[in-house]
């Protein structure tokens, strides 16, 4: 979505930088983040502009007692505020190197807004003043929290985004594009792509978390099998395990959810159903008190009004949990 994003964009003459936040815990490993993005866009006379403010950070000089000689004086962590800063207002200094508008692909923005120092402050400082210099998408996994950001009058960045709820990604798209980067490489999926479409259920990042363990299983000049399929998933499982035991320990605290979690994986009826309720010991405040503190946490959304696992591999591993 965000490559086809970008490539409409650059179409349209905006200067695209695309950050990816994924486990950015500090200003300054946000503001490396960012860097990185403006280097890998920034081509050109506005490059050079860049550059400038790069050395900037950089160091400063300072002189040697007796003004002879001199030594670097390099900026630590105490700077990367004012780091982070100039790099927010880098949109400002396109347009005026270039004439050119930013699109700034904000992406896994729930990190940064959970890094340290309360950066969305910031972030709301400088973005009031870009005008026509910048536009901003702001792209996450977890609803909930960007929700919470955006929509709460107390945070600074209350309503400077509109939502936009993205469902499943189409299977034939889905399917085709993973077929393609086989082929690309000599690989084939074979019949195992059906099987990755059917669990991955159109989730962006589960497909081609699925798709990578796939490929690597695939031997290449041979069709990907059922068997080569299970190999893959058997380091899917590996590679997903602690992260599943965590959200599942953290649903400890609260029986209704742990309840509903495993109706919605397990039951093959509704949620609200009695049969439900009967096999997951639940009543009906219960399970929308359940489901409810689910959608908050971003663990399950309502697709044609029935709530749904977000993670297919979560909702897998549960049934693995408690069918054995």
């Amino acid at each position: 979505m965000l490559l086809k994003l970008s490539e409409e964009a650059d179409r349209a003459g905006f200067r695209v930088v695309h950050v990816d936040f994924l486990v950015a815990t500090t200003p300054a490993e946000i503001a490396r983040r960012i860097e990185e993005a403006y280097v890998a866009a920034l081509k050109g006379p506005v490059a050079k502009v860049f550059e400038r403010l790069r050395r900037s950070w950089r160091g400063r000089a300072k002189a040697a007692p007796g003004g002879i000689g001199g030594e670097l004086e390099y900026l630590g962590e105490s700077d990367a505020m004012q780091r982070l800063a100039d790099l927010l207002d880098l949109p400002k200094k396109v347009l005026e190197a270039s004439g050119e508008r930013t699109l700034v692909l904000f992406d896994e923005f729930q990190d940064f807004l959970r890094a340290e120092g309360d950066l969305d402050g910031l972030l709301r400082s400088k973005i009031q003043m870009h005008g026509e210099a910048a536009s901003y998408v702001y792209a996450g996994s977890e609803q909930s929290l960007l929700n919470e950001y955006f929509d709460s009058r107390e945070r600074p960045l209350f309503d400077q985004a509109r939502p936009i709820a993205l469902g499943p990604l189409p299977g034939v798209d889905l399917g085709d594009y993973i077929a393609d980067r086989f082929d690309c490489t000599g690989k084939d999926p074979g019949e195992a792509l059906d099987h990755l479409l059917d669990l991955a259920r159109g989730h962006p990042q589960r497909a081609m978390l699925i798709a990578h363990h796939l490929w690597q299983s695939t031997v290449a000049g041979e069709p990907a099998t059922t068997d080569t399929f299970d190999a893959a998933l058997e380091q899917v499982d590996r590679e997903t395990k602690e992260r599943f035991e965590a959200t599942w320990q953290a649903l400890a605290g609260s029986a209704n959810k742990r309840r509903v979690i495993k109706a919605l994986a397990l039951s093959g009826e509704s949620l609200y159903n009695q049969r439900t309720f009967s096999a997951f010991e639940l009543q009906k405040g219960q399970a929308a008190s359940g489901e409810a503190g689910l959608i908050k946490d971003g663990e399950v959304v309502k697709l044609d009004g029935r709530p749904v696992i977000v993670d297919p591999l979560l909702e897998r591993w549960i049934r693995m949990r408690e069918l054995g």
